[in-house]
């Protein structure tokens, strides 16, 4: 498995992990497939949280380019799309502006808690940000990959 996608909270947060540093046009295909499927089934207000800590890319796409890239995106029911930056580009995520384009709004994090932390700040249906790392350890386990959970891990350095 490269990537996980889907409900980490049933109609309410989106999320998307990935497993191996390179995303390739195949692992892009399948993510849009599988972004559609959930988002069919959406019926009230939601987030989508995007972990890309171990991506190698260090180019930061925009949310413009995320909406014509993905176009499912603009769902009607979506508000925030949060984005945990690849490792190699975290330290930029404070200098980065809060994009928006309708009611959609963009976050860049430079960690999973931050991105839990955000959430539940402007989400008062979210049970606080240790609710969602419990969520998060329920959807991804360290034995499926260690590196997804958040769990350090040595060189590469973890939330």
């Amino acid at each position: 498995m490269r990537y996980k996608a889907g409900w980490l909270v049933q109609n309410h947060i989106l999320a998307l992990t990935h497993f191996e540093p390179v995303v390739t046009m195949e692992d892009f295909r399948d993510i849009a497939a599988d972004a559609h499927m959930a988002l069919q089934e959406a019926t009230q207000p939601l987030h989508l949280l995007i972990d890309n800590r171990i991506i190698a890319e260090r180019t930061v796409a925009t949310l413009d380019s995320m909406l014509n890239a993905l176009p499912i995106l603009q769902h009607a029911h979506l508000r925030w799309i949060v984005v945990v930056l690849p490792e190699a580009v975290k330290e930029t995520a404070a200098a980065r502006q809060v994009e928006r384009h309708g009611s959609i709004q963009l976050k860049f994090t430079d960690s999973l808690a931050s991105a839990f932390q955000h959430l539940a700040r402007e989400d008062d249906r979210i049970d606080g940000a240790a609710g969602m790392e419990s969520s998060w350890s329920d959807w991804i386990s360290y034995k499926d990959n260690p590196v997804a959970t958040g769990e350090e891990r040595g060189a590469r350095g973890r939330v």
